[in-house]
């Protein structure tokens, strides 16, 4: 039997500062806001090997739930490359965590050439019994080095990672110079996130590692070389049943209520657009000639 896991202690992911103020504590991780940039991060943290660990066990993200939610996914995904062809036509696109692979599917559908990215063992395997090309690991990958891509995607991605700057940076030279990078992450700014406080779905600290507001994700990028062209809070198209069950974030008994009044059969039938508004979509281009320097 493991013993709990020892915590590491980091500086802000953004600026590397270390004064820092508190902002919630949740599963008895503390969770704080940087004072010179204004970052949310997760400190002290779980160690890279461990998270790694945890999934492998899905524990975190797990591919069960993402296969899932295939059926709805496609359509919110259809919507965000949409969004991404409105700043460039379909060429090579690299997705970084891929998941099972339903972003990588619905864009290939759509024409583009696609390559996914994913450190989940169970969700490689159901991207390879798709016919998707996909690398099993972490990010920044080796295999990667000297790849080109006309857009890179990172749907719920960004705020899984140790160094999301460092991984700005590596996107930004693996981009042609007119190519886009795509990022779906939760905003903390947003007032879905500053009404439930400690309750919000998106806090979760043994996985989501840092918590970008606007101004926060327009500084990482325009530290690793980009200019941001569109920000947007973006939705998600969900099944009743999945939505009831998330609702159990904000307590117990509401979802059970809900539960009650919603046959099961019914709640699984019935697909529904869901935006509380406390997710961002970013889209942005490499800045010319502009390597990024730190904030």
């Amino acid at each position: 039997m493991r013993g709990a896991p020892e915590l590491e202690r980091v500086a802000c992911p953004l600026c590397e500062g270390r004064d820092e103020a508190p902002f919630r504590i949740k599963d008895g991780f503390a969770i704080v806001r940087c004072r010179g940039c204004g970052l949310v991060y997760v400190n002290p943290r779980l160690p890279i090997g461990d998270l790694e660990r945890l999934y492998g066990e899905q524990v975190i993200s797990p591919a069960a739930y993402y296969v899932r939610t295939e059926a709805q996914d496609e359509r919110s995904f259809a919507e965000r490359i949409s969004l991404i062809e409105r700043w460039r036509p379909p060429g090579r696109l690299l997705d970084l965590g891929c998941g099972p692979g339903t972003f990588s599917a619905a864009a290939r559908a759509r024409g583009w050439t696609t390559l996914g990215l994913e450190i989940n063992a169970t969700s490689v395997a159901h991207c390879r019994s798709r016919g998707l090309d996909v690398i099993g690991g972490a990010f920044p990958h080796p295999a990667l080095r000297g790849e080109t891509f006309d857009a890179v995607a990172m749907n719920d991605f960004l705020e899984h990672l140790a160094d999301p700057l460092g991984a700005l940076r590596t996107v930004r030279s693996l981009l042609a110079p007119d190519g886009v990078v795509f990022i779906s992450t939760p905003d903390v700014g947003a007032a879905m996130a500053r009404l439930t406080g400690v309750r919000w779905l998106h806090l979760k600290p043994n996985e989501h590692l840092v918590y970008f507001d606007r101004r926060t994700i327009r500084r990482a990028l325009d530290a690793a070389g980009f200019r941001v062209v569109h920000v947007r809070s973006i939705g998600r198209v969900r099944n009743l049943g999945v939505a009831l069950e998330k609702v159990a974030a904000y307590g117990e008994l509401p979802s059970r209520a809900a539960r009650m009044l919603v046959p099961r059969a019914l709640a699984d039938r019935v697909n529904l657009p869901i935006n509380p508004g406390d997710e961002m979509a970013v889209l942005a281009v490499p800045r010319g000639g502009d390597r990024g320097g730190r904030p």
